[in-house]
């Protein structure tokens, strides 16, 4: 019986169909299930009007069934409930047909995006909760009535008539890879505030040494959210003499068995009781929670730039892509991370904050696609990109970013010696020069020339010349000779 009772603790939990309809409710059923069930509410009101209308003054009563006879009333609700559902059917059909025009750079993040847009939701609540009461309506209708409900069916399905026009537009807005990149950053803005108070109030490294104990976990699926609110209540009664030291980060996907953290510090019973509990503080789900992960942005960020640079397209989706991955840098490097005071003070808790780190990865990573599509403005945008935010990455993530460079920087050598790759490799050996790393500068240097030759250019031919004008590059650059 023990192997068996073993065993069954391996078998993942049984808890799908709630995971799904939580999961579901919260990226999208929750809104157009509302309206519906508003609908169903006002239908009975509208009924409710219609029984109560014998009770009407006769010539208000007269006028209604003169106007609304019930065999027309009864007709036209059922086109109406006919067109609404017809109306769904094809604005779900021309969005999966535009997705698919989509599905080889931006499909996945489109149809992301687009559940989780309230406007959608909305729209959508809207027609079902429309098509919903005019059928409420026609199925109880009787010919003395005076017709309340049906008028409002009219009244609800012109309405829905004009969002259409609407709706239609937004879709279509919505395709554009430019609106998905925007989406992704104002994801990714304001999940990084959401994120402040765990950033604010954890540590970057241990201060505590010796036996530590660590903490496996048995669900499966990615880490959602950290809540500080309930490590505070767990490390109340231990002040700072244990620290919880997380191995994992939001975003990261885990499988039984991971580490998430150990546990330093304190007694024995100590560890032992927050290392019993502190897994209530980490939330664990099958999909990724873009209100309080930027790392998912930057990811969806990534792999939209990484899908437009591997094939031969328009390298208009790519450059959209680094430029919203640099302005998130940018900001993110200037905004810091607010004093924990702020938050309620300093937690004994270590947290790793990877966000520039993934930033200049994803970067890098399209260095070494752009080989592939001889993408020469992709991969040189990258370098210049990568040449701003060097400066502005902690010592820690910088070291990882420039050897993550020198491994990835021959892939340059399969583009042509263009002016935008001279651009690019100049800013980014001003940049390694500015932050002291002479001998990554050094090589990036070398690439210059190097790059000449593989395109089978002489000096007469070479064309970055004008890279030493300062006003063109920005950073001092150097020659390619």
């Amino acid at each position: 019986m023990s192997e068996i009772s073993q065993l069954q603790r391996l078998v993942p939990n049984r808890q799908d169909l709630r995971v799904r309809m939580r999961l579901s409710a919260a990226e999208f059923l929750l809104t157009p299930l509302l309206m519906v069930l508003g609908a169903v509410a006002l239908a009975v009101g509208s009924v409710s009007a219609d029984i109560s209308s014998s009770e009407w003054p006769a010539d208000v009563r007269a006028v209604f069934l003169r106007l609304f006879p019930h065999d027309n009333l009864v007709k036209m609700l059922s086109v109406i409930a006919t067109g609404l559902v017809t109306v769904t059917t094809l604005t779900l059909s021309a969005l999966l047909v535009a997705v698919s025009h989509t599905a080889t750079s931006v499909a996945p993040v489109v149809f992301d995006q687009f559940l989780r847009r309230r406007a959608n939701q909305a729209y959508f609540g809207y027609v079902a909760g429309c098509a919903t009461y005019t059928y409420l309506v026609m199925a109880v209708s009787r010919p003395e009535w005076a017709g309340v409900g049906a008028l409002l069916a009219v009244v609800l399905a012109a309405g829905a008539l004009i969002l259409l026009v609407f709706m239609g537009y937004l879709m279509i807005d919505q395709m554009r890879p430019t609106s998905v990149v925007r989406s992704i950053q104002e994801l990714a803005y304001r999940a990084r505030v959401r994120q402040m108070p765990l950033l604010a109030r954890s540590r970057t490294g241990s201060l505590l040494e010796g036996e530590s104990v660590p903490v496996t976990t048995r669900a499966t699926g990615y880490v959602i959210d950290i809540s500080t609110a309930r490590l505070e209540s767990l490390l109340a009664g231990t002040g700072e003499t244990v620290e919880v030291a997380f191995q994992v980060r939001i975003g990261d996907l885990l499988a039984y068995g991971d580490t998430v953290a150990r546990i330093r510090g304190g007694s024995p019973g100590q560890r032992a009781h927050v290392a019993e509990t502190v897994l209530t503080c980490v939330t664990i789900d099958r999909a990724r929670n873009a209100d309080v992960d930027p790392d998912y942005a930057i990811e969806q960020l990534g792999n939209v730039a990484w899908a437009a640079t591997s094939t031969r397209q328009n390298p208009d989706v790519a450059l959209a892509a680094v430029g919203a991955l640099r302005d998130l840098s940018a900001r993110w490097a200037a905004a810091g991370v607010p004093d924990a005071g702020e938050y309620g003070g300093p937690l004994p808790v270590v947290y790793d904050d990877a966000v520039q780190r993934r930033i200049a990865a994803a970067l890098i990573d399209l260095i070494v696609v752009s080989a592939s599509s001889r993408q020469h403005q992709t991969c040189a945008v990258a370098l210049s990109t990568l040449a701003d935010i060097l400066p502005q990455l902690p010592e820690r993530d910088k070291d990882v970013a420039v050897r993550s460079l020198q491994r990835a920087l021959p892939a340059t050598l399969s583009h042509v010696a263009s002016v935008e790759m001279g651009r690019g490799l100049a800013k980014l050996r001003a940049a390694l020069d500015a932050i002291g790393m002479e001998d990554m500068a050094d090589q990036v240097r070398e690439m210059g020339p190097r790059l000449v030759r593989e395109s089978g250019l002489s000096d007469k031919d070479d064309l970055i010349d004008h890279l030493d004008d300062t006003e063109t590059t920005g950073p001092r650059s150097f020659r390619f000779r």
